[in-house]
């Protein structure tokens, strides 16, 4: 590693054999990406309480929210953080983040990739911001505001931990540590969920393992 990407001092790299639980959790909240997600959350909640007015409406758009969440997280994986670049004559159109995901999969025990990039958490964040603010009320764009942020944190805090040398304990987590891992080691092209399975089971991209190749381009997306 760089010296800019080693742990701050006195915090225990996540790639430590034998992590511990609190090793993982003062290095994660330490990430530039995290501080902002808990402090867009944190005010995003105060504001929420400071509105009132809570309705059955509140715990509808947030239940939307969960639940489309994995088709979305697969399109995202899917149709951004996995777009190749494409030429148009002297132009080629490619997008940082999909550079960073491309990254990513070269070198997936490099914590410096684990994380949402800045600049992508702030588009993510202004352009729900847009969205919910024009269309909704104040009350529920804040409610829309604290569960979008608090299922940003959650795919952040599972991403990284499945990256971590902790090892799972519970089944669910172990579901999701393996099945992430085979997307990383195995196949590229299937198991592109993160936090949540459902869109893979609808779309066709949760196999069996022995049902699937290993593809020689894992660490390679771009195919060079």
């Amino acid at each position: 590693m760089k010296p800019s990407d080693l742990p701050p001092h006195g915090v225990v790299d996540p790639r430590t054999p034998d992590l511990r639980m609190r090793d993982a959790l003062a290095y994660f909240v330490r990430r530039p990406s995290v501080i902002g997600l808990l402090t867009l959350l944190t005010g995003s909640l105060v504001a929420r309480v400071w509105v009132g007015d809570v309705s059955r409406w509140d715990l509808l758009l947030a239940a939307s929210l969960v639940a489309v969440h994995p088709m979305s997280e697969w399109l995202i994986h899917v149709g951004i953080l996995h777009f190749k670049p494409r030429r148009y004559g002297r132009w080629t159109l490619d997008f940082a983040v999909a550079r960073d995901h491309r990254a990513h999969h070269a070198d997936p025990h490099d914590p410096k990739w684990w994380f949402i990039p800045l600049r992508s958490g702030v588009v993510g964040f202004l352009s729900v911001t847009t969205i919910a603010f024009g269309l909704l009320p104040t009350p529920l764009a804040l409610t829309v505001m604290v569960a979008a942020l608090g299922l940003g944190t959650t795919y952040e805090w599972i991403h990284y931990l499945c990256h971590t040398s902790w090892r799972p304990r519970s089944r669910w987590y172990k579901r999701l540590w393996r099945l992430h891992r085979l997307h990383h080691f195995k196949n590229e092209n299937y198991w592109m969920g993160v936090t949540m399975h459902a869109a893979d089971v609808l779309l066709g991209t949760l196999p069996e393992v022995d049902e699937v190749e290993t593809s020689p381009t894992c660490r390679n997306l771009d195919g060079r």
